[in-house]
């Protein structure tokens, strides 16, 4: 299903930097942390436009960290998502409060652990699964409640469909706008109608593209 080719995003004026981060040992349940230099994939080159606008409000020719790679996909005719500037991989204190630039965030601040892959049956805080994005996993989060049976059967089949993949299943109660979203590192999918083809693109173009290859 997935494409061998992975496209680099075009881009003004931003230029890919190292970031300092603190990395939970998944192994030893966060109780031990190591220190690393990470660095994004994504590869710059010239271009004359700017792009679209990001999530967080500014363009991409302004970003100081670009979004991530995508990979090109054999059935997907284009790229699912819009891509937003990096907000960075800092850690901070666990069940902290973060504030982050785009809605939903897609990069930035986050917590030292993350969580299990899968569908989630309590709300996965937006601190912990944003470093499951920098993991190179996809989030399908969602806000609503027992009105959306068969939307929800829609993103559970994502789930199953991608079972090799890095995709994980949470409500969001903050989640403004649509009621629903597939968000990876730097890039985001609104909706409010669930297409399972569009759903399996984005999973397919996105998931494993963040700055940190980690299972």
């Amino acid at each position: 299903m997935r494409g061998a080719i992975v496209l680099s995003l075009i881009l003004i004026g931003c230029e890919a930097s190292g970031i300092d981060e603190t990395s939970a040992d998944p192994t030893t349940g966060g109780g031990t942390f190591a220190t690393s230099t990470s660095t994004s994939s994504a590869t710059q080159s010239a271009t004359t436009d700017t792009g679209p606008e990001s999530t967080g409000g500014d363009t991409l020719g302004e970003c100081e960290l670009p979004p991530a790679s995508y990979a090109e996909v054999a059935g997907c005719d284009a790229v699912v998502g819009e891509p937003g500037c990096s907000e960075g991989q800092q850690h901070v204190t666990e069940g902290s409060e973060i504030e982050w630039m785009a809605e939903p965030p897609h990069s930035g601040p986050h917590y030292p652990m993350w969580e299990l892959w899968g569908e989630h049956d309590t709300v996965v805080p937006r601190g912990t699964w944003i470093h499951n994005l920098e993991h190179g996993g996809i989030v399908l989060a969602y806000r609503c409640n027992d009105d959306c049976p068969d939307e929800l059967e829609v993103l559970r089949q994502v789930v199953a469909m991608r079972a090799d993949l890095r995709v994980l299943l949470t409500k969001d109660p903050l989640l403004t706008g649509e009621r629903f979203a597939a968000i990876s590192w730097t890039w985001v999918h609104r909706f409010d109608a669930p297409d399972l083809a569009s759903l399996l693109c984005f999973a397919d173009q996105h998931e494993g593209q963040a700055p940190e290859d980690v299972p």
